[in-house]
């Protein structure tokens, strides 16, 4: 009853607000199921916000509640802050309109059936975790282009259990568990034990090195994110739950730090990264071997300048908010199916 009322109270509190004065840039959003993209869906909504569009989202009680009351980074549409208005307001011809029917889950269904080729079609790249957005710490500008240290960076998750979970879909790639358990095993392993640790790191420098923070032991501080990122020349990716893309490599590659990356996972990003150019592709675990053993670490400093030089421009021209708007407007326009993910029903697609 007490969530009722609450609900009840933002909910008027909402229809009885100033009516917004709409400028050139509206949103007006006409979904009726927001709820099978999840977290996706309060992300796609959050980067036509920084991109400075005002949203448009009339909705029932009913609906206003499922939404504020489901999943918690979907609820972020109603519970951020001048995020949209629920107010039933007639924009003027110079809108984007987004619908149900212009979007699909199927996200991976090019991926598996039409040999990864996008025909009238654009997908939705993967994006930061929707906390960096929520709490403005995905735009630091803290890119560090010189003195990078010349080791390989991971941080994030590595439980036994969750991690497997992509061993029983159609990818083929390396789960993170195996990663993490090959290269613990090298003499080149070290993992983050605390703060002080962290900066000893950074003030050593240390070269050839495979330099972990699991959550567990020494969760990285969301703010410190890009800023410990921009520190190194290379960032490990590491697949997700249920698919290769995870939000880490877009907070690796958002200040230049050069993906190494295994290729199926690499044929997921939209546009796929190119070996050499913007990131360091890897076959299997022995090719991943003879790279680190090899090649990696004898990458000149310019040339990992110029790597990440492209890196930044992959962000800048596909993976940031405007960029991302910018593409979807245009491919709204087309009429292309608009692929946005949703993650575990975008893996029950392919069953």
């Amino acid at each position: 009853m007490a969530t009722l009322l609450k609900d009840a109270a933002e909910f008027i509190m909402l229809k009885l607000s100033p009516t917004p004065v709409l400028g050139e840039k509206v949103l007006l959003v006409d979904f009726k199921n927001p709820n099978l993209y999840h977290r996706f869906f309060y992300l796609l909504l959050k980067f036509y916000k920084i991109s400075g569009y005002q949203i448009i989202y009339p909705m029932t009680f009913a609906k206003f509640r499922n939404l504020r009351n489901g999943d918690p980074y979907l609820a972020f549409i109603l519970k951020e802050e001048n995020l949209l208005s629920i107010k039933d307001i007639k924009p003027n011809s110079n809108f984007v309109r987004i619908t149900d029917e212009q979007f699909s889950a199927e996200y991976f269904k090019n991926y598996f059936s039409e040999n990864n080729l996008e025909k009238n079609a654009f997908h939705i790249p993967m994006s930061f975790h929707p906390l960096m957005y929520h709490k403005n710490l995905w735009n630091n500008n803290v890119r560090n282009q010189n003195n990078r240290i010349n080791s390989i960076f991971c941080y994030g998750n590595f439980d036994d259990k969750a991690y497997l979970e992509i061993d029983r879909t159609g990818f083929k790639v390396v789960n993170r568990r195996k990663l993490y358990e090959f290269f613990k095993q090298q003499s080149e392993f070290h993992l983050i034990k605390n703060q002080e640790d962290l900066n000893q790191i950074l003030s050593e420098k240390p070269i050839g090195k495979y330099i972990f923070a699991e959550k567990y032991v020494y969760p990285l501080p969301m703010d410190d994110v890009q800023r410990t990122l921009s520190k190194f020349r290379f960032f490990l990716c590491c697949p997700g739950v249920v698919m290769p893309l995870c939000h880490n490599v877009i907070e690796a590659i958002s200040v230049g730090t050069v993906p190494i990356i295994q290729r199926e996972y690499a044929q997921v990003m939209y546009p796929k990264l190119e070996n050499g150019k913007n990131a360091v592709i890897f076959e299997n675990l022995d090719d991943l071997k003879d790279i680190l053993k090899n090649k990696l670490f004898n990458i000149s400093e310019s040339d990992c300048k110029i790597m990440s030089d492209h890196v930044f421009q992959y962000y800048q021209d596909f993976l940031s908010p405007e960029s991302v708007v910018e593409n979807i407007n245009c491919n709204l326009k087309s009429g292309a199916t608009i692929y946005l993910n949703a993650e575990h029903r975008s893996i029950k697609f392919l069953k």
